[in-house]
């Protein structure tokens, strides 16, 4: 379980190589030349669209942006090739960010700007989609890992934390049925609201807060609640405070790791659907 935790969390937060690195410099200077180079062959081009230049160069469009969006999408297998000695996974998801990048002005100068029929509309905005989503995952992948990072003390993946909120959730739920009625009241009035409260979530978030480093400012928080508690209940009380925190922060930490997996399916989603669509596109254009 430590080890599978480990290798979780580290996939999780391996982002070397985005930004710095010979390969993203070279892949960069990929980008730029390849998108400079299509730029300066299409508009040469585009002023006589009727010449047969202008045809070839759409069909050589396509046929880029395709074969670069398959090398992107390769990076889906690298990913479950990751020790079999194929090259560095950052080195890979350059190449995925650079042959994407690169795809994306084949596809415009491909259609001319122009979204067609409703076959290449959709295979467009489908195309679109994954681009956007693309862009969004590479700033996900660049801020959540480091904020869960920050706030967590023991790194766990999604299972780990809905099963420690479960025990947080009962252990107080325990504390109150054991507790007086003022005490039950107290933990279903008070403490219940803040496991789900957002604002205590967007503490831990903007502060990058542990649970240790929340906890006495939440109890300060409480005091004016348990001033009429007994003595023993308020013991009871600040445990099961506690127990809310905690949480509290695992509905935070949910919330960024299932936004980290709801996105790669969403992009992987709309991926498989650009393929399917190119495909279509590809047979009926060859077909008629």
């Amino acid at each position: 379980m430590n080890e599978a935790r480990r290798v979780a969390t580290g996939a999780r937060t391996s982002t070397s190589g985005v930004w710095g690195g010979r390969g993203a410099i070279a892949g960069r200077t990929f980008g730029l030349l390849s998108v400079a180079a299509m730029s300066w062959w299409y508009f040469q081009a585009h002023p006589q669209p009727s010449m047969d230049r202008y045809h070839v160069q759409q069909i050589t469009l396509g046929w880029i942006a395709i074969s670069l969006s398959v090398l992107a999408a390769a990076l889906s297998i690298r990913k479950r090739l990751a020790y079999q000695g194929v090259g560095k996974l950052s080195s890979w998801l350059d190449v995925h960010i650079y042959a994407g990048i690169v795809a994306s002005f084949a596809v415009l100068y491909h259609t001319g700007f122009r979204a067609g029929g409703p076959l290449t509309a959709s295979l467009l905005l489908c195309f679109s989609y994954t681009a956007v989503s693309g862009v969004l995952g590479l700033w996900i992948s660049r801020k959540i890992p480091p904020l869960l990072t920050a706030m967590e003390e023991n790194p766990a993946i999604v299972e780990e934390l809905l099963e420690t909120r479960a025990e947080c959730l009962r252990g107080m739920l325990e504390l109150a049925a054991g507790g007086s009625d003022d005490f039950g009241i107290l933990v279903e009035r008070r403490l219940l609201p803040e496991t789900a409260s957002w604002k205590r979530i967007l503490r831990f978030y903007r502060n990058r807060s542990t649970l240790a480093q929340e906890l006495p400012a939440f109890r300060k928080d409480l005091e004016s609640a348990q001033v009429n508690l007994k003595s023993h209940d308020r013991r009871g009380f600040q445990r099961a405070a506690e127990y809310a925190l905690h949480v509290n922060k695992m509905n935070a930490e949910l919330f960024l790791q299932r936004i980290l997996r709801g996105w790669l399916t969403l992009h992987m989603a709309s991926t498989a659907a650009m393929f399917g669509l190119a495909a279509v596109h590809i047979f009926s254009v060859l077909y008629y």
